[in-house]
């Protein structure tokens, strides 16, 4: 309720965000008022060590000598001495390297960079490229060839897996599984090893065509459109899975995979984009029923729109770094990228997310470093690692909004913003703006704020977490100036360019409450 007048006019009253948007970006009833926890913009944001909202880090050119076409898949072929060797695509080759990329193509021919490669017996595997469209293999010296048939018909399509010491490869009909004889790329025959499973029989609603294979936990999980089916070795293999002995231990209908590239494996579990959000398949057989229970909920409309814009769901690609706890999901027809914080999984099951602009084409996680590379669309030939403030020489902004705030009991009442006041974390100088929203205005007031760097660390290493931070690090104390009044507010702060490491640790409204509105 209002305070009295007395000794020169009512108390200010104080409105605190901690940690502003701690839970995460919430698109979903952004319109309304939401708990201070949700953000209704976190662009270019991650999750630091201490849950903060935080500046992401920009993509950083490792390629000296850049090669024509823009980069669509990037892999890490990990070879038997524990070496490993990028591997990465374009519309019309296949290069190795990362400093200077040497084509190693051969006489493919290719026409496709959304190529799976898959790592098998010491060698890289693309399929789909070879001669007839049967696999191509490569060994660490030489181009890729194509795989030569010693029995049996190899699959023809470029959708499948290794596991369990085969190749697993959907054929042409897009229902038919091959699979190679045990470390034997060339054999495909029943009476040498391989084999074939007839999915057009097991699909558990309507019929189906196969968009990946994965294996988890001893199984072999197969992805369809609108269907996932998972088989399972009854008699406990020491092969993982003896496909004698396979059988259908499990399915879900109605919710599948947009594509084998928006498939990673995060956290133990396989999370992947089905049609009606992010899912991941624990969460997936528990909520059979319920298969749009997802971990995109909050960000459901936005998810589904990006998904909606592409021409081909194959660009697409989900990936999963342990060493930055993200899991990415990247829209290169949209310039976008929903960013799922892995570190810690909230109540209702889902994970933080925040949302990044940038024009990241596909990312892969390298093992080798724990490093994180990525290919932008606007620079060609090149492979970037995930790191600085820009994304190849170009800026970009950090932003937050918080939801509308009815501010509990005074929610009725008109409130008069007198001042703002925020702690921020920097590393340079940096000027913050700061917004103000009244009732449901799409318009703000705008503030901004001075913050000065440091050019020596004035904070400890524990509690900004070394891999993130690094350098001099300063916490700001800034106070301005409020401007306006309405029932219901909403703050923000963003930053023009995001140059170095930032952090927004509190934001503070200090309040007039003035008559009913």
């Amino acid at each position: 309720m209002p305070t009295q007048r007395a000794h020169g006019g009512a108390a200010l009253v104080p409105i605190n965000l901690v940690a502003p948007g701690f839970a995460g970006l919430r698109t979903e009833g952004e319109g309304s008022v939401l708990g201070q926890e949700w953000a209704t913009t976190l662009n270019n944001a991650i999750f630091d060590a201490s849950g903060r909202t935080a500046v992401r880090k920009g993509w950083l050119s490792q390629t000296g000598t850049p090669v024509a076409g823009v980069v669509m898949r990037a892999f890490e072929f990990i070879k038997a001495d524990k070496t490993s060797e990028m591997i990465f695509s374009t519309d019309a080759d296949i290069f190795s390297g990362v400093d200077a990329p040497s084509s190693v193509e051969g006489t493919l021919g290719i026409t496709e960079g959304n190529i799976k490669f898959v790592n098998f017996a010491d060698e890289c595997i693309a399929l789909g490229t070879g001669t007839s469209s049967n696999p191509s293999a490569y060994t660490g010296t030489g181009d890729f060839t194509t795989i030569t048939v010693n029995s049996g018909t190899a699959p023809t399509s470029g959708v499948g897996t290794s596991a369990y010491g085969r190749l697993w490869v959907v054929d042409a009909d897009g229902s038919t599984i091959r699979y190679s004889a045990l470390i034997d790329k060339t054999r495909w025959d029943v009476a040498d090893g391989g084999g074939t499973v007839d999915m057009s029989k097991v699909w558990p609603a309507g019929q189906d065509t196969v968009v990946a294979i994965e294996e988890l936990a001893g199984d072999l999980v197969i992805f369809g459109r609108n269907n996932i089916v998972i088989w399972t070795d009854g008699a406990g293999s020491d092969l993982g899975i003896n496909p004698l002995n396979m059988y259908v231990s499990d399915s879900v209908g109605n919710v599948g995979a947009v594509s084998q590239f928006a498939i990673v494996r995060a956290l133990g579990d396989l999370w992947f984009l089905s049609s009606s959000g992010v899912q991941n398949l624990n969460r997936a057989f528990q909520d059979k029923t319920t298969p749009t229970s997802n971990l995109s909920r909050n960000v459901q409309g936005r998810v589904l729109g990006y998904l909606d814009n592409e021409t081909d769901d194959d660009d697409i690609t989900m990936t999963y770094s342990p060493r930055e706890d993200l899991v990415l999901l990247i829209f290169p027809s949209s310039n976008k990228v929903v960013a799922f914080n892995t570190k810690q999984q909230m109540e209702d099951g889902t994970y933080r997310v925040s949302e990044w602009s940038t024009t990241l084409q596909t990312a892969a996680y390298r093992t080798n470093d724990r490093s994180l590379l990525g290919s932008l669309t606007g620079t060609v030939g090149e492979l970037m690692l995930y790191s600085g403030f820009s994304d190849d020489g170009a800026s970009y902004d950090f932003s937050y909004e918080s939801g509308w705030l009815d501010l509990g009991e005074a929610a009725q009442y008109i409130k008069f913003v007198k001042r703002l006041t925020s702690f921020v974390f920097v590393q340079a100088d940096t000027t913050i703006n700061f917004t103000l929203f009244y009732d449901f205005n799409t318009v703000p007031t705008s503030v901004p704020a001075a913050a000065a760097g440091s050019v020596g660390a004035e904070y400890s290493v524990a509690e900004w977490n070394e891999d993130e931070y690094s350098g001099g690090i300063t916490i700001r104390s800034l106070s301005i100036p409020g401007q306006g009044s309405g029932q219901y507010i909403k703050v923000g702060a963003n930053l023009d360019t995001a140059s170095a490491q930032f952090a927004l640790q509190q934001i503070n409204l200090y309040a007039r409450v003035g008559r009913i509105a």
